[in-house]
């Protein structure tokens, strides 16, 4: 990114520097130098008269510097915002009776998938959580319904747990609540309005709220958990109220964004908070943890006002009846929507738990504003109306099983019948994993004749986070001195990593690549990675009908679904083999008369009169026997069924 782009940007927002250069935020290290030992941090200060006065001489080498590089073309690093070299770190000590020693970092989930994000800070006596989410399966997790965070440590170390702080309102950060607060011994808990609504709105059916603790918090708030004072700022996402989190240590602030977007003209929300980010930045960033998921994405996001304005013209042109499907989660998108519907005289009917769930909480907080007869719950009216008069808001834009759109293009919902001169329009584009699903609800839709429109025709899809140039934004305003991606796969990360590296020229030993139960050490030395030793578990945690579901029964179900299964019944008298019993299911061979399945008769008695032993447990044996024939199918068919044994 060249100095001039990211001056463009930092003009555009108001934050150039008192002396007109348009540059970037100080480093934080001059800013903590110039505070004397006895003077607190001047929170009431402007940020201009901040940076004014905290520019310290080694800033202006760091200038003279950054000047000297310009000068050279042959310089890879010419263009790039510099960071200032710190040879030696100083924490400093802002925090009034605030204690050093070892503050841990260490995300649980979120680091190895796009989903399932929580992680927490550990210092001393005092832990706090950020964000409790869950992870919707992928085909390979047969039957379960969701995976959530391993947190078994925190298990152990709740007495540590001072708070759980929220990021935003969507499942993956929130979702966990049901399955993991009542472990944790329902600890306080902190989220701005939305999101506190959401929680509850969550847990309801799991008959916990009246244990839920939630204190509303809101971008300016400032609360202190144990040892940790925490504040907030503003940011965009497809979801209104998100924000990120600072937390103030002696060693300089932690930054988490959350997921995020730089929008502008954002329909639902206020922009993000440039300018209190950029303060945060000047006030010295020690460590910032910074969203990934798009970061290997060119350009910037579009705005939500786009895709919002396109669904408008679509219901204004549409003359038949129209049903669109999106996440209940996007707020802003339905209450366009809505407005639109309304303006055109068709009444919205909304088929989806979640869908009306959320409609009525953003109504409720003045998120969305319509007359109470533009909404109403799905019903037979749906079919009797004008078509013109209708549009159906419906759940099922991920091809979910149960979800109302799913059931429609089966023709089994209760009260709509689709018809061919209905249009559907996909306002999402499929979550990775769930792209078979939402092609066979389009294959019924297809055979149905209703006229789709869908991301690849119209694009309809808006991401809520930020692609590269706003990543590299909010790095830059943020200014931190380690940096750390976070959420997503493996490869998004290390593609943030070299962004950082090659565009805002952060040096690579200043950047941690964090995993689920191994994050980074943070002390007066500054920031280290945790060693192998020093992690903790952190595998995924299976959810069956609101159950833990043990790792060994997805591993059967895989070996089911892979090779079919055995069911091997041995019958003896006193240590004679007598018979065994075999029957097949969903095996290549399911004639038990097969000379397959004699061969392995064959084969159990041998290993049964091998290993008999009237003083050893006859599971032992089973045991033994069951190895035995699993051994037998590999070597035959190169696959292994799974193979039960009862003598």
């Amino acid at each position: 990114m060249s100095a001039d782009k990211l001056s463009q940007w930092l003009a555009g927002e108001g934050l150039t520097s008192p002396s007109g250069k348009k540059n970037l935020p100080h480093n934080s290290s001059g800013s903590q130098k110039t505070q004397s030992k006895n003077q607190a941090p001047q929170k009431k200060q402007e940020p201009r008269k901040l940076q004014k006065k905290n520019t310290t001489s080694s800033q202006k080498n760091s200038n003279r510097n950054q000047k000297t590089r310009h000068s050279s073309s042959h310089n890879p690093t010419v263009g790039r915002p510099t960071f200032a070299k710190r040879e030696k770190f100083h924490p400093t000590n802002f925090l009034k009776g605030g204690k050093s020693g070892d503050i841990r970092v260490v995300p649980l989930g979120g680091m190895e998938q796009v989903g399932s994000n929580m992680m927490f800070l550990e210092w001393g006596n005092d832990i706090i959580v950020i964000d409790m989410g869950l992870l919707f399966p992928s085909p390979e997790h047969l039957g379960v319904d969701m995976l959530v965070p391993d947190i078994s440590y925190l298990i152990k170390n709740r007495r540590k747990i001072r708070g759980v702080v929220f990021t935003h309102g969507h499942l993956d950060h929130i979702g966990g609540v049901p399955y993991l607060a009542e472990e944790l011994g329902f600890p306080p808990m902190y989220a701005t309005k939305l999101t506190k609504e959401l929680i509850f709105a969550n847990s309801e059916e799991h008959g916990i709220n009246k244990k839920l603790k939630v204190t509303e918090i809101n971008p300016k708030s400032k609360i202190r958990l144990g040892q940790f004072q925490l504040e907030f700022f503003h940011i965009n996402h497809s979801i209104p109220d998100g924000v990120g989190i600072v937390v103030k240590t002696p060693y300089g602030s932690l930054v988490n964004t959350s997921d995020f977007k730089i929008d502008h003209h954002p329909s639902d929300d206020q922009p993000a908070d440039l300018g209190r980010i950029s303060k945060i930045g000047h006030e010295g960033v020690l460590l910032a943890m910074v969203d990934s998921t798009n970061a290997l994405r060119p350009g910037h996001s579009l705005s939500e006002t786009v895709i919002e304005n396109q669904l408008a013209k679509i219901v204004r042109d549409t003359n038949g009846r129209l049903i669109i499907t999106t996440f209940a989660s996007n707020i802003g998108r339905i209450g366009k929507i809505v407005q639109t519907a309304e303006e055109q005289g068709r009444t919205v009917f909304v088929s989806g738990r979640s869908m009306e769930r959320n409609l009525a909480i953003a109504k409720k907080l003045n998120y969305i504003k319509y007359r109470e007869s533009t909404i109403q719950r799905m019903g037979a009216k749906a079919e009797k109306m004008p078509p013109e008069k209708v549009l159906i808001l419906s759940t099922g834009s991920q091809g979910e099983e149960l979800a109302a759109l799913t059931r429609m293009s089966a023709g089994v919902h209760r009260d709509v019948t689709l018809r061919p001169n209905d249009t559907v329009v996909f306002s999402s584009s499929p979550i990775p994993g769930n792209e078979m699903a939402v092609v066979s609800v389009m294959n019924n839709l297809a055979e149905i004749g209703v006229n789709m429109i869908d991301n690849k025709q119209l694009d309809t899809h808006v991401s809520g986070h930020g692609h590269a140039e706003e990543v590299k934004l909010m790095t830059a305003l943020l200014n931190p001195r380690y940096f750390a991606p976070i959420h997503g796969e493996l490869y998004m990360r290390v593609g943030h990593k070299k962004l950082a590296m090659s565009e805002l020229g952060i040096p690579e030993e200043r950047i941690f690549i964090m995993y689920n139960g191994r994050g980074v050490v943070i002390n007066e030395k500054g920031v280290r990675p945790m060693s192998d030793k020093e992690a903790i578990p952190a595998k995924e945690i299976l959810i069956e009908l609101g159950e833990k579901l043990g790792e060994h029964t997805l591993a059967e179900r895989t070996l089911m679904a892979k090779a079919g299964a055995i069911f091997i019944g041995i019958q003896h008298d006193k240590g004679k083999f007598k018979k065994a019993d075999i029957r097949s299911r969903g095996f290549l061979y399911m004639d038990i008369n097969h000379q397959i399945f004699q061969q392995l008769g064959q084969e159990m008695k041998q290993v049964f009169d091998r290993n008999y032993d009237p003083s050893r447990p006859e599971k032992a044996l089973e045991e033994t026997l069951r190895k035995s024939a699993q051994k037998f199918f590999y070597q035959k068919f190169k696959k292994e069924p799974l193979v039960e044994v009862v003598m």
